[in-house]
């Protein structure tokens, strides 16, 4: 979409503030409203606080916004006490589950692959371990980080059910260039309500896609992970939609990849329980998986597998003239599913994100701001045309954040080191930035 540039006159007066603590809203020079971030990681402190600042915020029908700098940060969660069963006994531990319950949260890094939240859990579970929990946090947007277990490289945890991120009844949710990471279980959309995800990385190998609710992957990366060479098969999803859904699990112009060890033999997917319902539409599988595609589990009957123009490698249709029709109910009976493998043209335009999601257009909503032209002058003055659009203006130093303005320009600190490149990045409503814009280099000369 072509964005339309107004051009406005500024005053002289230049508002910018460093990375510290931020009011919600504040009127530019020309009195629009537009935000600050409410929180900065680590600079107003830890993540966990962060997370309690959101959730213990007096209003929470207006938007929190966090932002956090690019760093690898370990959490060891709320740390209050919670019962789980281990080898049939049940223990008391402390959590290592950060939760959060606010609406309207937003959860913003600097970029996907520098800023990485990492869980410690000592035990393994589905329900004990989520390195993020959104319990009915509606409307949360996260953008640019990765959350993911320490369990991700411990050889002998294969099997070891270690969650990222857990959803339990959320409605509105989006995440854009969040890169989730374990083993078993990494994405548990556990009453997921409704959710979008774009240009996200999952990465993980039993079930690590997992859970009810309708959640749209547009344009994800699905990264197969090593099972250390003993021969089993990684197995992408395991739905458990709500029968009253008309969606599950809509993987849309995603990309499978990863260990060379599952080529020819990894399954898109198998029913956990309730209806599951999941489709792969236009995906490209760089690794193919078994020619059933899809397995079985616990007796349930899946409403819905299929798939529409998946690709290999080069490009190249894939047949489903052997995908799995057949499974097993919970007597051991077989059933022949009624449902196409492969899905129609008519039938994949019903999962265009619009009709997925009607009247909410998630996409739009995440769309990223586009950077302005930034010019220098009088040696350290930065300055550009004003982005309507823009949240606020984050200004990088040699490419890390260093600071935000709401005004369309920006005074170099004296004592910066000459040599410098200065380059600007744009927030949308949600508070996540977009590209950096050209770079200038201080001083101007």
């Amino acid at each position: 979409m072509q964005r339309i540039i107004f051009r406005w006159i500024t005053l002289s007066v230049v508002l910018v503030w460093s990375l510290s603590p931020a009011i919600a809203q504040k009127p530019d020079s020309l009195g629009r409203i537009r935000y600050k971030y409410d929180f900065i990681v680590p600079t107003n402190g830890s993540f966990i606080s962060a997370i309690h600042a959101a959730n213990n915020r007096p209003d929470k029908s207006k938007r929190f916004r966090i932002f956090i700098k690019s760093s690898m940060y370990r959490i060891k969660g709320e740390g209050n006490p919670i019962k789980i069963t281990e080898n049939g006994k049940e223990i008391t531990i402390p959590s290592p589950m950060t939760i959060l319950t606010a609406p309207n949260t937003s959860i913003c890094g600097e970029g996907m692959l520098g800023t990485q939240i990492e869980s410690m859990p000592m035990h393994e579970g589905i329900s004990c371990t989520s390195t993020l929990f959104l319990n009915g946090a509606d409307s949360t947007y996260i953008q640019d980080l990765e959350l993911w277990s320490n369990f991700r490289d411990d050889p002998t945890a294969f099997a070891n059910r270690a969650v990222a991120l857990n959803e339990k009844n959320c409605k509105g949710n989006i995440f854009k260039r969040l890169s989730l990471m374990s083993n078993q279980d990494t994405y548990y959309t556990n009453d997921g309500g409704t959710t979008y995800l774009e240009e996200c990385a999952i990465r993980g190998t039993v079930d690590f896609i997992c859970g009810g609710g309708t959640i749209y992957f547009n344009r994800c990366d699905i990264e197969l992970r090593t099972r250390g060479g003993d021969g089993k098969r990684d197995i992408i999803c395991a739905p458990a939609t709500e029968a009253f859904r008309e969606y599950g699990y809509v993987f849309n112009g995603c990309r499978i990849f990863g260990a060379r060890e599952q080529d020819g033999r990894y399954m898109l997917g198998r029913p956990w329980k309730n209806a599951p319902r999941a489709v792969f539409i236009s995906t490209l599988m760089e690794l193919l998986p078994d020619s059933t595609g899809w397995t079985e589990m616990h007796g349930t009957l899946p409403r819905l597998f299929s798939e529409y123009e998946s690709m290999d490698s080069q490009f190249r249709l894939l047949p489903t003239t052997f995908r799995r029709k057949q499974y097993k109910d919970t007597n051991n009976v077989a059933t022949t599913m009624r449902y196409p493998a492969s899905l129609t043209d008519q039938e994949a335009e019903r999962y265009d994100v619009d009709k997925v999601f009607p009247g909410w257009h998630p996409d739009r909503r995440a769309a990223l701001v586009d950077p302005p032209i930034v010019h220098v002058r009088d040696r350290g003055n930065l300055f550009w045309d004003d982005v309507p659009e823009a949240c606020l203006y984050a200004i990088c130093k040699n490419r890390d954040v260093i600071a935000f303005t709401t005004e369309p320009n920006y005074t170099v600190p004296k004592g910066t080191a000459e040599g410098a490149c200065f380059s600007v990045r744009c927030a949308n409503f949600y508070g996540g930035l977009g590209e950096r814009s050209n770079e200038v280099v201080y001083p101007n000369r």
